[in-house]
């Protein structure tokens, strides 16, 4: 073999082993993907989700489970022991490491003000209960409607839930449905006379635990993440109903007043207002959110499937953005996020801060939650409004809200209307 060919083969034996280098120190190693239990440690106990970490292709990607919903994270980075989320259109990030086998970490809460929270996370692998690694021999009953009273010991304030369960031996799921919107999926079991459920989507971690006592009512806590606290307590009420999220005085208008007057920049900083051609004649629905409101994303998915086709019929939509920080670049993002989890493909717009809507929307003499609709008719009337949002997680609700906003938009889409 000549000299000249055994020097070739050298160097391409060199470059292999550097290119074989390079893609193991590209290649994240397997141990951190799978599923895992996951759990926030906070005061009053474990607060406990699903998260699921997989590769495909050379993406990266996860999945928060709660009951029968799988949140997908897009925005995952593995890279070597450390694994970090930009939770999936939310204003909050997840960083763990893998110590001993176990994740370790905590996840940042950005809160009002611009502040931030964090919460301690721990995950075990391969773990696929939530609460208790096996079931209880005996489980009480919760399946059905609730009416709850949650109070906060520091102040006395009480303000009135309703909790829809389902229960499949010691497994419960279902929802707690609020006057601004629902809970979510929340998840959990049943161990003898004690229900426990939790939550975590990428936006709040909540946890609930309540007891069934002798006289059938329920008694227990609620916390979340980031420090909050109330005392639960309920009974079994199959009719028990929250005011109507279309009822006068949730938000109301001031006196006079029929037409919303603004501008507020894009997520580019341009300026958009009611008064631009594009919504000259048209039915348009302003929603005022934000990036951190959980009730606002279920209210984006169904706002941006609702409005194809019906945009041809003169439908339009825009979204006003009230974010935790008074920074236009860190809000935009913020925003952005939201947008295109959502693939959103109407105006989004900066607004403000939240707590400003009475404030850049001088004609609300009141508001009352994240997110609040209002529909414009073709000359711009304020026509109705609809405070807060409850999502698919509330089933029969959602789809008698569907059904009678869908009756409601085609209506005044209708010709001669």
């Amino acid at each position: 073999m000549s000299r000249s060919l055994l020097v070739l083969r050298g160097l391409a034996a060199i470059a292999l082993a550097g290119l074989l280098a390079a893609c193991s120190a590209k290649e994240p190693p397997p141990d951190a993907y799978g599923t895992w239990r996951a759990v926030f440690a906070i005061q009053g106990g474990d607060l406990p989700f699903g998260l699921e970490i997989a590769r495909e292709g050379d993406t990266d990607l996860a999945w928060l489970v709660n009951g029968p919903e799988r949140a997908r994270v897009d925005a995952v980075t593995v890279d070597g022991d450390r694994v970090s989320m930009k939770l999936p259109g939310y204003p909050h990030r997840l960083e763990a490491r893998l110590v001993d086998g176990r994740l370790e970490g905590e996840v940042t809460f950005l809160r009002p003000g611009g502040e931030t929270r964090t919460a301690r996370l721990v995950a075990q692998r391969g773990q696929d209960w939530r609460f208790f690694p096996a079931p209880a021999s005996e489980q009480s009953d919760f399946a059905g409607r609730w009416a709850l009273t949650f109070t906060r010991p520091d102040t006395g304030a009480e303000r009135f839930a309703i909790a829809d369960l389902a229960q499949r031996g010691h497994e419960v799921n279902g929802t707690v449905l609020r006057d601004s919107g629902d809970d979510r999926y929340i998840a959990g079991e049943a161990r003898g006379d004690t229900v426990f459920l939790s939550r975590f989507d990428g936006g709040s971690a909540y946890l609930y635990v309540a007891r069934l006592l002798p006289d059938g009512t329920l008694t227990g806590e609620f916390r979340t993440a980031t420090g909050g606290y109330e005392t639960i307590r309920g009974r079994r009420d199959a009719a028990a109903a929250l005011p109507d999220p279309d009822a006068a005085g949730r938000t109301r208008l001031k006196a006079g007043a029929e037409r919303l007057r603004f501008t507020f920049p894009d997520l580019d900083g341009r300026p958009v207002s009611l008064d631009d051609p594009r919504f000259a004649g048209k039915v348009v629905i302003v929603t005022i959110g934000g990036s951190w409101c959980p009730n606002c994303h279920d209210e984006a998915a169904f706002l941006q499937e609702f409005l194809r086709g019906r945009r041809e019929r003169g439908l339009e939509v825009v979204q006003l953005m009230f974010e935790y920080t008074e920074d236009f670049a860190a809000s935009a993002a913020a925003a952005r996020d939201f947008a295109r989890k959502f693939g959103i493909d109407y105006p989004v717009l900066i607004a403000g801060t939240a707590g400003e809507v009475p404030e850049k929307l001088p004609q609300l003499e009141t508001f009352y939650a994240y997110p609040t609709m209002l529909v414009l008719d073709r000359e711009g009337v304020i026509r109705h409004v609809h405070t807060g949002f409850s999502g698919p997680a509330t089933g029969r609700v959602y789809e008698d809200f569907v059904a009678g906003f869908t009756t409601l938009i085609d209506g005044m889409l209708a010709p001669g209307a």
